[in-house]
């Protein structure tokens, strides 16, 4: 298929990613539009430091905020036959109708594996799998959740020295854009765009995640599993969860250790040395080397915590994380 002659986009959603493209489509001579939602404007951009509001509005870009695009005339008078819409993040689900509006223009930027990795929780879900597989994927967007034929990939790998989503998010992000680079470099050229469609029989989902309601610390669990969970909770998420005492703190900055050996289950979570400037924590297969303890605020706990203190997570609140299912709308996640 052929997308024809663009010399408009509309890019939907908020992130990092759409004010790198944004930029760099403005600098290459596209009318560009962005529409975005409540939630995103003061959510900060990886990893410029700022808000997708102050980004905009210091840039003199256009923008609108929607909260419902499938409704919102607005939006429906941005859309033309040479307008090719990008999602990246977007709030909002794409209905028919609206889908329609784009005549096969509308695609979506999806940062893993289709149909393997469909939904979201980014890289917090491949932290816990340990997946160091990248894919900068472009699909076209119909009325399912990245169920749409896929227009065009880069693949690659996240090297060791990925730990925490931040990292995941750096390594990505100059690879989706060099893809997207490309792909409007080749409709501008006319390219004819042999689509793949997906098997479904091969289609994975996993949902969106929230850290204040999942990222609850098991102690029953492997030595390796707690560090790749309070690494899926690091930067730039607030950290993982659990408790000393009756203080709910969160653990940021791990890794795991052999050296001390294992040690007994009633033994997990405790702190039985204090070095370098971290807790060593055990755990049935090793240790638990933590470098960061802080509140709700980010304030440090770590001067506070002593030898043989003990790191717990009630039941209850493991039992209510995996209960929970995070529904984001456009102004946030749905109570």
């Amino acid at each position: 298929m052929q997308f024809g002659e663009i010399n408009h986009l509309i890019l939907f959603g908020g992130g990092g990613l759409l004010a790198g493209l944004l930029s760099r489509a403005k600098a290459a001579g596209w009318s560009v539009d962005v529409v975005t939602s409540e939630r995103h404007l003061d959510t900060k951009l990886e990893p410029l430091s700022v808000t997708l509001r102050s980004f905009l509005e210091e840039g003199g870009f256009k923008w609108i905020v929607s909260n419902d695009v499938n409704t919102d005339p607005v939006v429906h008078d941005l859309i033309t036959s040479q307008t090719l819409g990008i999602s990246m993040g977007a709030a909002w689900l794409f209905k028919a109708a609206f889908i329609e509006r784009f005549a096969g223009r509308l695609v979506n930027v999806h940062g893993a594996r289709l149909p393997q990795d469909r939904g979201g929780g980014g890289y917090s879900w491949r932290i816990l799998r340990n997946d160091r597989l990248g894919y900068s994927l472009v699909h076209m967007i119909d009325a399912g959740v990245d169920t749409g034929d896929i227009v065009t990939y880069t693949e690659y790998f996240f090297p060791e020295s990925c730990r925490v989503p931040a990292d995941y998010r750096e390594q990505a992000l100059a690879k989706d854009l060099e893809t997207l680079d490309q792909l409007l470099t080749d409709i501008q050229f006319g390219k004819e765009f042999h689509l793949r469609s997906q098997l479904k029989y091969l289609s994975s989902y996993w949902p969106r995640l929230n850290t204040d309601a999942h990222a609850f610390v098991d102690w029953n669990w492997d030595l390796k599993e707690i560090e790749q969970f309070i690494c899926a909770f690091d930067d730039p998420y607030a950290g993982a969860q659990t408790y000393v005492g009756d203080q709910r703190v969160r653990l940021k900055n791990c890794m795991s250790i052999t050296v001390d050996g294992t040690f007994h289950p009633f033994q997990a979570g405790m702190v039985y040395r204090i070095s370098a400037g971290a807790l060593f924590i055990a755990t049935r297969q090793g240790t638990l080397v933590v470098s960061t303890v802080g509140d709700d605020d980010a304030n440090d706990l770590l001067p506070k915590i002593r030898v043989g203190d003990r790191f717990y997570t009630p039941t209850e609140q493991i039992d209510s994380a995996k209960r929970f299912r995070a529904i984001y709308t456009p102004h946030g996640l749905k109570i």
